[in-house]
């Protein structure tokens, strides 16, 4: 294992007292060791730490890794214990961080940008007539919660806020839609109607929550609404017991990006036939996307530099100074689509 140094802006909504110049944490069995700093805020109602993690890691293509997840593992105890946010910003600098002087292999990271048009010039009066034919229709505190809901997953930055915030809405719909007729309990491993061999039936019932979920997944989902459905609960009762996006990756063998892209757009979709009533023979303008995970495009420079570090105190005002930047030559993509005509039917 290889020590290593890694350099973060932090986004906080706690800083140092004034008049102190750093803190220093070590974690309690030796994985890691904390530096925190104040940091200059661009704008009077933001707060930035400086954050530098001092860590062993397998090699520098395998340092971004380990350190992300040590920072993250920190903040997340930050914002608990503090009850203020503290979130990972951008990561600046990884350096080779053994003991000695003389050269010193590095990571030069450049800050991240957003890999899409936005912003979008759409914003027009035939979208305000959408929306105030869509307040025609009754709203009531489900749907209305659902639309929150939404609305938290298309902002959130995170994917597997996304995703749960997503499930909300669906599971908030299921129950506007569920079918009053009795259905019968499958099995869990081939979904055949369990059958008792002694009363010669299949023992019926409303239909529970999760069966709700399951018939708003037949009836909206227009590409395998079978395996969409197992995906999706698969990953939610994952997430819910801990697991990271990486093991649910792993166990269903997908990319969790996909699969948010696809139960966002379950969620508008089932949204959208909530309003049909008012929908029909009606010309909304309507903006639709294929892509709701936020991805940034970021640079690196892999070089060796010199430069006597401080061990007690790795101040990033005595980094070496060089700066990096890139430039996208193609325009981003993708955007969402410009305003379209008529309602956006079921399983569209």
């Amino acid at each position: 294992m290889t020590r290593f140094l890694s350099n973060w802006e932090v986004e906080s909504d706690i800083i140092l007292p004034e008049g102190t110049p750093f803190l220093q944490y070590s974690h309690p069995a030796g994985r890691y060791t904390i530096f925190l700093r104040n940091l200059a805020s661009p704008r009077l109602d933001e707060g930035f730490l400086s954050m530098q993690l001092v860590f062993d890691a397998p090699s520098l293509t395998q340092a971004k890794s380990v350190a992300e997840g040590m920072a993250k593992e920190f903040l997340d105890f930050l914002a608990f214990v503090s009850n203020l946010k503290a979130r990972l910003r951008s990561l600046l600098h990884i350096f080779n961080w053994e003991p000695g002087h003389g050269m010193r292999e590095a990571l030069y990271f450049t800050r991240s940008a957003a890999h899409d048009d936005a912003p979008y010039p759409a914003l027009e009066s035939p979208l305000l007539d959408t929306i105030a034919l869509l307040q025609t229709h009754n709203v009531p505190p489900r749907l209305r919660r659902a639309l929150k809901w939404f609305s938290n997953g298309v902002t959130s930055k995170s994917p597997d806020d996304q995703f749960i915030y997503f499930w909300f809405v669906i599971e908030l719909v299921a129950q506007l839609i569920k079918e009053p007729s009795p259905v019968p309990d499958r099995c869990p491993t081939c979904r055949k109607e369990l059958y008792c061999p002694t009363c010669l039936t299949s023992p019926l019932h409303r239909p529970y929550p999760k069966q709700a979920i399951e018939q708003l997944f037949v009836r909206y989902a227009s590409d395998d609404p079978p395996q969409l459905y197992t995906h999706a609960t698969t990953a939610r009762n994952m997430l819910m017991h801990g697991d990271d996006v990486g093991s649910i990756e792993a166990e269903l063998q997908i990319d969790f990006p996909d699969l948010v892209n696809n139960l966002g757009h379950l969620a508008w979709i089932s949204l959208l036939n909530q309003f049909l009533p008012v929908l029909v023979n009606r010309q909304p303008a309507l903006l639709r996307t294929n892509q709701y995970v936020y991805y940034n495009l970021s640079g690196r420079v892999h070089l060796q530099t010199a430069f006597i570090p401080n061990f007690d105190n790795p101040d990033p005002a005595h980094f070496p100074g060089i700066q990096v930047s890139f430039n996208t030559l193609s325009p981003p993509t993708p955007g969402p689509a410009k305003p379209g005509s008529g309602p956006t039917q079921a399983n569209q």
